[in-house]
């Protein structure tokens, strides 16, 4: 009871305050519908978007006599690449060297480049690993039309390799038939789900503040326990028949409160202003919130028990959480992949991916795959916090 007691108290005082009603509540709001508004054309709702063909600049080995002709490798990829569908979005080009096709990226001449190794088909035919150079140009829609149609093709070299490996030499000649008759049934226009539904822009940002605001709410947490220190009111707590350990989960509990009640604030929100759907499945989209408020409270526990005044853990809280958004696309989605794999190292790219399924209609199953990910970030997050505070503890 004395828990609940500290977490009420807690609740009135957040409530009570005109900033922290502002800021974990009005704020979102604007912010989704300033950005749901300012970049509703990156996102097309009912039409398909439409892609401009992209200049693609291809450095194959001994390539210095003709730089105009034809593509000299084989392996299928003269066929895949003079494919209809393939010249309807690449406009394929052969050129010298690297530093020809890098300078014609940087100049804007050239929408992407590719790099072909000296040893490919033999690393091919060998059942090695063979890779290529792929080197994006200024517009990330074109680069990522690109690196899908690459990859695809990739893609049938890496079964061939797989059929080499497996069959041995005997499996070379059928593999090698295979390659030479690809056709471009490998690359299709298709929707993001089977239902033919994509997301809008108030949908992914709705999705994107959602988190954001809900890691913050654990800034308001690692605020709290500093206070206590900084103006010594633990001192009077710890006088009276209670436990540090109960003053302390009672001020987690409490912020943990205003978390949930901003999340209903901002999904009831955007549902009736914004028009944004949320999906059917709201049993799981409550708890995509709840394992996010976990992660956001042990965040706080975690930064705030470990830095030494209350200045280091709101710098170190907000600093995380703003690195951790951007590399999750929370503000714009990233088109290098570099830095999406760096995103799937954070919290907020599982409970985006669970959140924007979940508004895409798909399976359950599908997005409980996002929530066990998330789930795990939550339990490393916990064991993390519960050895800081045992470690260093909460008091004066």
């Amino acid at each position: 009871m004395k828990l609940w007691t500290i977490a009420w108290f807690e609740l009135r005082m957040l409530t009570r305050t005109r900033a922290v009603l502002l800021n974990l509540f009005l704020l979102p709001m604007v912010l989704i519908f300033i950005l749901g508004n300012a970049l509703s054309s990156n996102f097309k709702d009912e039409a398909e978007a439409s892609v401009e063909q992209a200049r693609v600049l291809i450095v194959e080995p001994n390539t210095g006599a003709a730089v105009h002709g034809e593509l000299e490798v084989g392996l299928g990829l003269r066929e895949f690449l003079n494919s209809p569908e393939i010249k309807q979005r690449m406009r394929i080009e052969k050129t010298v060297s690297r530093e020809e096709a890098v300078e014609a990226l940087t100049r804007g001449e050239a929408d992407f480049g590719v790099v072909i190794p000296s040893d490919f088909e033999e690393r091919v035919t060998a059942g090695k690993e063979a890779q290529w150079e792929l080197i994006p140009g200024k517009n990330s829609m074109k680069n990522y039309v690109a690196q899908m149609i690459f990859h695809a093709y990739l893609d049938e070299v890496n079964r061939m390799q797989a059929a080499i490996i497996a069959l041995g030499p005997q499996g070379i000649g059928e593999a090698m038939g295979t390659m030479s008759g690809l056709e471009a049934t490998y690359v299709e226009t298709a929707s993001l789900n089977e239902g033919g539904e994509t997301y809008s822009a108030f949908q992914y940002y709705a999705a994107a503040m959602l988190i954001m605001f809900l890691l913050y709410s654990g800034l308001s947490a690692s605020i709290s326990l500093s206070e206590e220190k900084r103006k010594k009111t633990l001192y009077r707590l710890n006088s009276m028949p209670v436990s540090t350990l109960e003053i302390f989960m009672g001020k987690i509990a409490g912020n943990s409160l205003v978390a949930f009640l901003q999340a209903a604030v901002i999904i009831c929100g955007t549902s009736w202003f914004y028009g944004v759907d949320w999906g059917r499945h709201l049993w799981m989209l409550a708890l995509t919130c709840l394992l996010v408020v976990i992660a956001s409270m042990m965040l706080a526990v975690i930064l705030t028990l470990l830095t030494k005044s209350s200045a280091a853990a709101r710098s170190a809280v907000v600093t995380v959480i703003v690195v951790m958004t951007f590399l999750s696309g929370g503000f714009q989605p990233l088109p290098m992949e570099i830095i999406q794999r760096m995103g799937e190292f954070t919290v907020n790219h599982w409970a985006m991916q669970a959140i924007l399924r979940l508004m895409l209609g798909a399976d359950p199953g599908e997005v409980m795959h996002y929530l066990m990910m998330l789930g795990l970030f939550c339990g490393l997050l916990l064991a993390a916090g519960i050895v800081s505070y045992r470690k260093v503890g909460y008091h004066e």
